[in-house]
């Protein structure tokens, strides 16, 4: 009995070894925290075996724009240590004219990627991309 017991607690550290821990950064708004983003991700990585510690930033109706010039995202990006950064930009500039999304949305995108790889040289951005609404 104590054989097997010692062998089970023995698997268990060996499977809880393997298990990776995320830090994971969510910039958004209103539909990344409203639909409880970060805690319904968090939840699909305990499923599978791993941990994600989140932090989120997600005033409703922010842009890029206004996400790249926040002093609370600047605040979380200069902490560092991010595996992954999530971010999202408002809902309906995926609607914009083509020509609009070239100078309103595309480079506040690319401004706030390169903050983030500024101080987190290794961590993976990611953008959440809802629907477009008009």
């Amino acid at each position: 009995m104590k054989k097997s017991l010692l062998f089970l607690i023995a698997i268990l550290l060996v499977v809880s070894a393997d298990a990776k821990v995320y830090n994971v950064l969510f910039i958004g708004n209103s539909y990344t925290a409203y639909n409880n983003l970060p805690t319904l991700v968090q939840n699909v990585a305990y499923s599978l075996g791993d941990s994600i510690a989140i932090s989120a930033h997600t005033p409703g109706g922010n842009n890029f724009n206004q996400h790249s010039n926040n002093a609370t995202v600047l605040t979380l990006l200069q902490q560092g240590n991010w595996d992954f950064v999530v971010v999202h930009g408002q809902s309906q500039e995926p609607a914009f004219s083509p020509s609009q999304v070239a100078t309103q949305t595309f480079p506040y995108a690319k401004k706030l990627d390169s903050l983030i790889k500024n101080y987190n040289n290794c961590a993976e951005v990611v953008y959440y991309m809802t629907w477009g609404r008009k």
